[in-house]
């Protein structure tokens, strides 16, 4: 019995506090109580406070739908209406007032229909960028489908084969994804103009559809290296003097790794790509090598190696945006933030080689020492 009258008087003060104003995040005490009883499933409770609270609970509904309304987020908008539904439906049961019901159950179930017509329109998408480098310019599709015109298709691997990165990037594009180019600065000579004028590469004023394929059969050709015509790429090497000779390779093909991408570094011997569209920037080669040293005893050590990566980019493109200078004055990322595109993540996982390779940076058995390698601590 005691128990029972201590409840009743708990209960009994949270019925009280509701009318004593408003939180200072603009909550109401009300709702406060009454989330805080959903939450931890207190049934009870929450029918006290609406058998108490009659008068003050279409405001409190009708506020909750507003704000539901106006919520950015799928997640926001449902934690919103579910709890409206639950004080509605309680509001029915203890009231008999119907009026918020069918409403909330509406909301509820266009939220649901909106959110799983999102995820399927990503999931359609979701394959354009599944090979690292491809990219998917998709912002302007309605405009685009008035004229006719597919999105576009961009396969950073083709581009690769006869150009280093350093050639496009930071001096026509910032190392950074884009979905937003438009048509003018390109039939202007600027951005993919730069070469695509009918003289380096076809004419982007006159092939519309070279580049538009979403959606379309050529599509398959550039969202995989391995449907590509082999005689258009040799095509394009031929014209850019980019001497690729698959000979040279295994199987005389386009060397793939274990996960179906490019190895870029079994096709280096094979080529000699451009490396500058322009004035050809200074050379800046550095030879040395790092050694991360593991955690764990039984994984190999990272080893970073300068020169493949400035024998491809720019110095500037890591340095000082990404790395410090000096040695040890840049936090280790772990591979969580790698994944999150920090660090090594900036172009590993997105055009370059994914992380799920262990071995190609966890390549020194820690048996073996340092050798040369200037030592990074943990």
């Amino acid at each position: 019995m005691r128990s029972k009258a201590l409840f009743a008087i708990v209960i009994a003060a949270l019925a009280v506090a509701v009318f004593a104003g408003h939180s200072l995040a603009g909550e109401s005490k009300f709702r406060k109580s009454f989330r805080t009883s959903y939450e931890q499933n207190r049934f009870d409770a929450m029918g006290f406070l609406v058998k108490q609270n009659k008068d003050i609970l279409p405001g409190e509904i009708q506020s909750l739908v507003d704000e539901a309304k106006a919520a950015a987020s799928f997640g926001e908008k449902m934690q919103l209406l579910d709890l409206a539904n639950t004080m509605a439906t309680m509001h029915k049961e203890w009231h008999g007032n119907e009026k918020f019901l069918g409403e909330i159950e509406k909301l509820q179930r266009e939220e649901i229909q909106n959110e799983e017509a999102r995820k399927a329109e990503a999931e359609k998408w979701k394959k354009y960028e599944n090979f690292p480098g491809n990219l998917i310019m998709k912002e302007k599709e309605t405009e685009l489908a008035a004229i006719g015109l597919s999105p576009v298709i961009f396969p950073h691997w083709v581009h690769r084969i006869n150009f280093e990165c350093k050639a496009c990037h930071p001096a026509l594009f910032p190392m950074k994804k884009t979905n937003s180019i438009t048509m003018t600065p390109i039939f202007e000579g600027r951005l993919c103009g730069e070469c695509h004028n009918g003289k380096i590469a076809f004419d982007a004023a006159e092939s519309c559809e070279r580049c538009h394929v979403a959606g379309r059969p050529e599509e398959a050709a550039l969202l995989n290296p391995k449907k590509a015509d082999i005689a258009k790429v040799m095509e394009s090497s031929e014209r850019l003097k980019t001497e690729l000779n698959l000979d040279l390779l295994p199987n005389k093909a386009l060397p793939f790794d274990k996960f179906g991408n490019i190895d870029w570094m079994l096709l280096k011997g094979a080529h000699k790509p451009i490396k500058s569209l322009k004035e050809a920037p200074a050379d800046q080669t550095r030879d040395n090598e790092i050694l991360f040293e593991s955690p764990m005893p039984y994984v190999n050590n990272i080893v970073f190696r300068h020169k493949p990566h400035a024998d491809l980019i720019l110095c500037s493109s890591c340095h000082t945006d990404i790395y410090k200078e000096e040695l040890g004055s840049t936090p280790p990322a772990s591979m969580t933030q790698m994944a999150q595109g920090q660090s090594c993540g900036s172009c590993h996982g997105k055009v370059s080689f994914k992380f799920a390779d262990c071995n190609r940076c966890h390549s020194k058995p820690v048996s073996e020492g340092p050798g040369k390698a200037m030592i990074r601590k943990k």
